[in-house]
C-alpha cells in the first residue's frame, strides 16, 4: 500500500500581516547569523556556513516573489504606486549585490576553509542588515496600507 497525503491551502493571514512575518523572519535570522558570526572566534561552524546561505538564498527567493507576484498585482491596483515599486526593485538589487558578495566572499569560502577574517564577515554582515533594514522599513510603510 502507498500512504496518500492530502494538501490542503492554509491560510496565512491578511497580506500585510503575512508581509510584516516574513520580514521579521529576515530580520531575526540575520541578527542571528549576526551573532554566531561575532562568537565563531577565527573559525565559522558549519551550521553558520548552513544559516549563511540560507538566509542568502530565502531573501533571493522573497524577492523574487515580489518582484514577479505582489509588485505587479499592486500596481494594475494601485498605479499611483509605482514610484515606490521602482524604488523597491532598485532596493532588491543593491541587497542581491550584498549577499552575492557575502556568500561568495565569505560563506562560500568559509566552507572551503576552517579559517576565517571574522571581522570582515561582520563588516559585510552588518553592511546587508543596515541595508536590508532601511529596504524592509519602505517596504513596509508603502506597502502594507495598500495589502491591509
Amino acid at each position: 500500500m502507498i500512504p496518500v497525503i492530502a494538501l490542503k491551502p492554509v491560510s496565512a493571514g491578511p497580506p500585510n500581516t503575512t508581509l510584516k512575518g516574513i520580514h521579521d523572519a529576515f530580520r531575526r535570522e540575520l541578527s542571528l547569523v549576526r551573532q554566531e558570526i561575532a562568537d565563531s572566534g577565527p573559525t565559522i561552524g558549519a551550521q553558520l556556513r548552513v544559516n549563511c546561505l540560507t538566509v542568502c538564498q530565502g531573501l533571493h527567493l522573497h524577492h523574487a516573489g515580489e518582484e514577479a507576484g505582489i509588485f505587479p498585482q499592486l500596481v494594475r491596483r494601485f498605479p499611483e504606486v509605482e514610484p515606490a515599486i521602482d524604488r523597491l526593485r532598485v532596493e532588491h538589487e543593491k541587497v542581491a549585490a550584498l549577499v552575492d558578495e557575502l556568500r561568495e566572499r565569505h560563506c562560500l569560502a568559509a566552507i572551503a576553509s576552517d579559517r576565517t577574517d571574522r571581522p570582515a564577515v561582520l563588516a559585510e554582515v552588518d553592511r546587508l542588515i543596515d541595508e536590508l533594514e532601511r529596504h524592509l522599513t519602505y517596504e513596509e510603510e508603502q506597502l502594507m496600507p495598500l495589502l491591509g
